[in-house]
């Protein structure tokens, strides 16, 4: 689709136009909510759920599994969407995500507490595809560029603020209450309805057979997918290991939790709004590259640090190299497929994004036992650094062989 395909728009103008912005940027939020809502009260939850074994691994599992959901639901969704239509698609979605996320009120068993968090997973994928390709389907290049960033700017924001608001009411009325969040995607649901753009099912004419082609574009893109995992696994450090790395350090209420990891969500959301002005100056290469050494320095920081207020710059620092990774990784993907494999790119690359999440708890709890926290902070921030020194030198390399 080029950028005069009809019924894409170059600008945003009148009320109904506004609100289907706000609307497709909701998907933001609705990310922002997976893990945040209670990032704050994991360490509550785990002296919850001791008896059921590791209550530190439990809590971070329940944290942690809706990545399940978006890692199988992201290629999915990418397949249903041209079949229903991206509205109708979406909106099924938000449901789901209402219903499953709140289930956290009143489920007691810790493996039910999974399934609904799997669930919500599976929802929150299709919100995000959904509105990944809802806003590639309507806007041109130059302005979805810029919706990217607010969008990511967005779910952070939503991540400041539902951090903050799950740690206040987590410490009023326990840990189950910011459960409750979840709700709000029925509030977009209701209002969707009326105000999202429709898109219809993408027709294939009977008997046409995929072309092989179409799907070289997914595979061409290997290298990204590859790199997504180690940074969304960075991505992931303030809200399921700060909150125990706090705790070793005696740190343990919920509300000064709450203050030291919104510090990196916000620096996410300060971010990405420059990030328009970033993809003008640099390479995309290039601001890969500035994400991975950000994130390795602020984990570091993490593990040399053992009070609040260092490990909350630590938590800034990394924030910087997310907030610019997350709408650079989909102005990739949306530019350098067509449109009838658009949603299937984003798909995976949340399948990634949410591999490198799952896989944060199993990579750093067996170091945390095998020394300390503080130590598994530093061993990860230090081979992300080292990567970092490797590439440069390589490419480095591979320039010199290309003037020979």
């Amino acid at each position: 689709m080029t950028d005069q395909a009809a019924g894409q728009r170059a600008t945003i103008e009148g009320f109904r136009d506004w609100m289907a912005v706000i609307l497709m940027l909701s998907g933001g939020v609705m990310l922002g909510l997976v893990v945040a809502a209670m990032s704050p009260v994991a360490h509550e939850a785990a002296i919850y759920f001791a008896n059921s074994g590791d209550g530190d691994l439990v809590a971070q599992m329940i944290v942690t599994v809706p990545s399940i959901g978006v890692i199988l639901g992201g290629p999915l969704s990418g397949w249903i969407i041209p079949r229903t239509g991206t509205k109708n698609f979406m909106l099924a979605m938000l449901g789901v995500f209402g219903i499953a996320g709140s289930a956290g009120l009143y489920l007691e068993s810790a493996i039910f507490l999974m399934v609904s968090r799997f669930i919500l997973g599976l929802a929150t994928a299709g919100i995000v595809t959904s509105m990944i390709t809802m806003i590639s389907e309507h806007f041109t290049a130059e302005l979805r560029s810029r919706i990217f960033g607010f969008q990511s700017a967005t779910g952070a924001a939503a991540g400041v603020l539902t951090i903050f608001i799950a740690g206040q009411i987590g410490q009023t009325y326990g840990w189950r209450a910011p459960f409750a969040l979840y709700l709000l995607a029925l509030a977009v649901l209701v209002l969707g309805v009326f105000f999202l753009p429709k898109t219809a099912p993408m027709a294939r004419p009977a008997g046409q057979a995929k072309v092989p082609a179409d799907w070289k574009q997914l595979v061409a893109m290997w290298p990204l997918y590859l790199l997504i995992l180690p940074m969304f696994l960075a991505v992931y450090m303030p809200n399921i290991q700060v909150s125990f790395l706090l705790r070793d350090d005696g740190i343990v209420g919920p509300s000064v939790q709450s203050y030291v990891i919104l510090t990196g969500a916000f620096v996410v959301a300060i971010s990405a709004l420059c990030y328009g002005r970033v993809s003008r100056r640099f390479s995309g290469a290039q601001i890969l590259m500035a994400c991975f050494i950000f994130q390795g320095l602020g984990i570091t920081l993490m593990g040399l640090s053992h009070s609040a207020v260092p490990i909350a710059l630590g938590c800034g620092i990394l924030g910087i190299g997310t907030g610019i990774a997350n709408p650079l990784i989909s102005d990739l993907l949306v530019a350098r497929t067509t449109p009838d494999m658009r949603s299937r790119a984003i798909g995976l690359s949340y399948t990634a994004r949410y591999s490198g999440d799952f896989i944060n708890p199993l990579v750093m709890r067996p170091l945390a036992i095998a020394s300390s926290l503080h130590h598994a902070f530093l061993i990860v921030g230090g081979l992300f650094l080292v990567g970092v020194v490797i590439a440069v030198l390589w490419r480095q390399s591979l320039g010199k062989t290309a003037e020979a």
